[in-house]
């Protein structure tokens, strides 16, 4: 039987440190440039008291600190990524995170439901299914990364900061045997 878990930014950590002047046009053009364009992007973060440089982000997009990259390169070798350098101005840091593009998958149950406007209500995937390590739910408005049992445990044995894991829901129907994407 799959585990799987939605990977989500732990929302206790307020300091976190956060790329600053970026439009939502921006950051669809940079995730899809992501596994393509190899020149590192430089952003400013946003100043605060106190900054703490967590090991996943999610907003404005997805970013992921170099131990983390390093594991996941483990997993699935073929995944392209792109350097982002956030700098801290203030205390003359600079800090090497990484985005990449990852696979699509269309494995969304009939059983998900939806608010009214289209935003996901209740996220249910396909259950009898195989799953990569990692990739992202096609056919929702929403970003959702999900990782399988086996990354996520690799990622909490290393003690990662700032992730949070939350178990998706699986249906019981018959789906795809395999997913060879």
């Amino acid at each position: 039987m799959n585990r799987l878990f939605r990977l989500a930014a732990d929302e206790r950590i307020a300091n976190r440190a956060e790329p600053n002047m970026m439009t939502h046009g921006t950051v669809r053009r940079l995730e899809e440039e992501a596994g393509v364009e190899e020149q590192p992007l430089v952003f400013p973060i946003r100043e605060r008291n106190a900054v703490e440089y967590v090991d996943y982000m999610d907003r404005p997009m997805p970013l992921l600190s170099d131990r983390v990259k390093r594991l996941i390169e483990l997993y699935m070798p073929e995944l392209r990524w792109r350097p982002v350098i956030l700098t801290d101005m203030k205390r003359e840091r600079q800090e090497v995170y990484w985005m990449t593009s990852l696979p699509r998958l269309s494995c969304l149950s009939p059983d998900s439901e939806f608010h009214k406007d289209g935003g996901l209500k209740r996220l249910v995937l396909e259950g009898k299914r195989n799953y990569r390590p990692l990739f992202q739910v096609d056919g929702i408005r929403e970003r959702v990364w999900i990782v399988n049992l086996a990354l996520a445990e690799s990622l909490l044995r290393r003690d990662v900061y700032g992730v949070h894991f939350i178990e998706i829901e699986l249906d019981q129907k018959l789906g795809h045997e395999f997913d060879a994407e």
